[in-house]
Protein backbone atom coordinates (compact mmCIF):
# COMPACT_ATOMS: atom_id res chain seq x y z
CA UNK A 1 0.00 0.00 0.00
CA UNK A 2 2.68 2.92 0.81
CA UNK A 3 4.11 1.56 -2.56
CA UNK A 4 0.88 2.56 -4.34
CA UNK A 5 0.73 5.95 -2.19
CA UNK A 6 4.36 7.24 -3.48
CA UNK A 7 3.56 10.36 -5.72
CA UNK A 8 0.16 10.24 -5.27
CA UNK A 9 0.23 11.73 -1.79
CA UNK A 10 -1.31 15.93 -2.23
CA UNK A 11 -1.61 18.37 0.53
CA UNK A 12 -5.28 17.84 1.38
CA UNK A 13 -4.87 13.93 1.84
CA UNK A 14 -5.52 13.36 5.98
CA UNK A 15 -5.41 9.75 5.85
CA UNK A 16 -5.56 6.33 4.56
CA UNK A 17 -7.10 3.14 5.75
CA UNK A 18 -7.32 -0.17 4.39
CA UNK A 19 -9.27 -2.93 5.45
CA UNK A 20 -9.18 -6.36 4.18
CA UNK A 21 -12.16 -9.18 4.38
CA UNK A 22 -13.44 -12.16 2.41
CA UNK A 23 -10.97 -10.95 -0.73
CA UNK A 24 -11.92 -7.68 -0.80
CA UNK A 25 -9.48 -4.37 0.27
CA UNK A 26 -11.05 -1.35 0.51
CA UNK A 27 -9.01 1.69 1.27
CA UNK A 28 -10.55 4.73 2.72
CA UNK A 29 -9.01 7.85 2.29
CA UNK A 30 -9.72 11.02 3.32
CA UNK A 31 -9.73 14.66 2.72
CA UNK A 32 -10.03 17.59 3.95
CA UNK A 33 -11.64 19.92 2.14
CA UNK A 34 -13.34 19.80 -1.46
CA UNK A 35 -12.21 16.74 -3.22
CA UNK A 36 -10.46 17.29 -6.24
CA UNK A 37 -10.92 15.31 -9.64
CA UNK A 38 -7.10 15.25 -9.83
CA UNK A 39 -7.25 13.43 -5.95
CA UNK A 40 -9.87 10.97 -6.90
CA UNK A 41 -7.86 10.43 -10.38
CA UNK A 42 -4.57 9.83 -7.84
CA UNK A 43 -6.74 7.71 -5.29
CA UNK A 44 -7.82 5.48 -8.30
CA UNK A 45 -4.35 5.40 -9.49
CA UNK A 46 -3.28 3.41 -5.83
CA UNK A 47 -6.30 1.09 -6.18
CA UNK A 48 -5.07 0.05 -9.53
CA UNK A 49 -1.11 -0.36 -8.13
CA UNK A 50 -2.74 -2.64 -5.07
CA UNK A 51 -4.59 -4.51 -7.66
CA UNK A 52 -1.69 -5.70 -9.86
CA UNK A 53 -0.19 -6.27 -6.25
CA UNK A 54 -2.95 -8.61 -5.67
CA UNK A 55 -4.49 -9.74 -8.39
CA UNK A 56 -7.16 -12.37 -7.01
CA UNK A 57 -8.83 -9.57 -4.75
CA UNK A 58 -11.32 -6.70 -5.27
CA UNK A 59 -10.05 -3.87 -4.79
CA UNK A 60 -12.08 -0.57 -4.02
CA UNK A 61 -11.33 3.13 -3.08
CA UNK A 62 -13.47 5.70 -1.04
CA UNK A 63 -12.59 8.91 -1.27
CA UNK A 64 -13.71 11.10 1.89
CA UNK A 65 -14.23 14.64 3.30
CA UNK A 66 -13.34 14.88 6.58
CA UNK A 67 -12.85 18.40 7.37
CA UNK A 68 -10.28 19.53 10.05
CA UNK A 69 -10.63 20.06 13.18
CA UNK A 70 -12.78 16.96 12.95
CA UNK A 71 -10.79 13.93 13.74
CA UNK A 72 -10.76 11.01 11.25
CA UNK A 73 -12.48 8.12 13.21
CA UNK A 74 -10.25 4.83 13.99
CA UNK A 75 -13.25 2.10 12.91
CA UNK A 76 -12.29 -1.65 14.00
CA UNK A 77 -10.64 -3.72 11.17
CA UNK A 78 -9.14 -0.70 9.45
CA UNK A 79 -4.92 -0.06 9.72
CA UNK A 80 -3.88 3.16 8.84
CA UNK A 81 -1.30 3.52 6.47
CA UNK A 82 -0.69 7.18 6.05
CA UNK A 83 -1.61 10.02 8.65
CA UNK A 84 -0.68 13.69 8.02
CA UNK A 85 0.86 15.65 10.38
CA UNK A 86 -2.40 18.56 12.71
Amino acid sequence: MNRALLGEVSASLREVQYSFSDGNIDIFCVFDGEISEDDRESMSCVATEVTADFPNVTVQEHCLRIDVPDPVPNLPGRVTVFARKE
